[in-house]
């Protein structure tokens, strides 16, 4: 079996737990409690759960934006956990980003021209307009638009604009944390498609963070499911959507809308995130082994 493009094992990642101002201890929270998954070369692999769940936090340290507490990420074969910046500057052409508020990502006092431009200027590769304009018209944007600035556009207009810059230094894996989230729902369907087309003509692998199932399902091969920091089910679009393991997954696809008072649904579960998980031994005994991932 060929080594996979991006490989995550045991990755944590806490906030608090320092002394406050007041001189008492602050909680720990453990944004990502020991996870593990893995992306291979031109596959989309789904991140879902609800709000809070860690998910954007496991996209960032994935891409050492923020740093690792504990774990391993490995990326076409290479350690990069504990790089510094220089050594990671090389290894940040293969792995991009894409945010949830592109508007929030675009700098407004910078022409988006130069916005897309900047990532191949800091590489030391030619930054030349004709390039910027390819990169325009890849992502559906006239090339006429390099001049303006991020007031000037939809959030449609300034997703694709992320993207191109994205794009720019020709990576091989790129995180999406939700982006299709912030945008009106005919534009999402354009975007989600745009992902599509580029993972067509480039190659691309995704790590694709959302809570809409419906577009996870549309878009990815693989679903990891995410619930307070840990994932507990790991399994293709279509044993997630069709035989769901564990009870927290149930409950999210129960709570897609379906606009058909006379389609039949699925029975709801009774599954408070917040005290109702159920004991590791009560969920096991339930499922059939082999089906999903369950961390302790």
């Amino acid at each position: 079996m060929a080594e996979p493009l991006l490989e995550v094992r045991n990755l944590i990642r806490t906030y608090g737990g320092n002394r406050s101002l007041l001189g008492g201890a602050r909680p720990v929270l453990h944004a990502v409690n020991d996870i593990s998954f893995h992306v291979a070369a031109g596959e989309t692999l789904g991140l879902v759960g609800e709000s809070g769940s860690g998910k954007s936090t496991a996209g960032r340290v994935t891409l050492q934006l923020e740093p690792a507490d504990g774990g391993s990420v490995r990326f076409a074969g290479q350690e990069i956990t504990g790089l510094s910046p220089r050594q990671l500057k090389p290894v940040r052409r293969q792995m991009q980003m894409i945010f949830q508020d592109p508007y929030a990502a675009l700098n407004p006092r910078m022409r988006v021209g130069s916005f897309v431009a900047e990532p191949l200027v800091v590489h030391g590769e030619d930054a030349h307009k004709d390039r910027i304009a390819d990169l325009f018209r890849i992502v559906g944007l006239d090339p006429a638009f390099m001049t303006r600035y991020p007031h000037e556009f939809s959030g449609g207009q300034r997703q694709r604009i992320c993207i191109a810059r994205a794009i720019a230094l020709k990576p091989s894996f790129i995180v999406a944390d939700e982006p299709i989230t912030a945008l009106d729902v005919s534009i999402q369907a354009q975007i989600v498609n745009l992902f599509q087309d580029l993972q067509d003509q480039l190659g691309l692998a995704y790590l694709f963070i959302a809570h809409d199932l419906s577009m996870v399902r549309y878009l990815c091969q693989r679903v990891a499911v995410m619930l307070r920091g840990r994932i507990v089910e790991t399994a293709s679009v279509e044993q997630i959507f069709s035989n769901p393991q564990h009870p927290y997954t149930r409950s999210l696809l129960d709570a897609i809308p379906v606009p058909d008072p006379d389609r039949p649904r699925r029975k709801r579960l009774a599954f408070d995130v917040a005290s109702n998980i159920p004991p590791r031994e009560a969920v096991m005994a339930e499922i059939a082994p082999g089906h999903f991932v369950l961390q302790p």
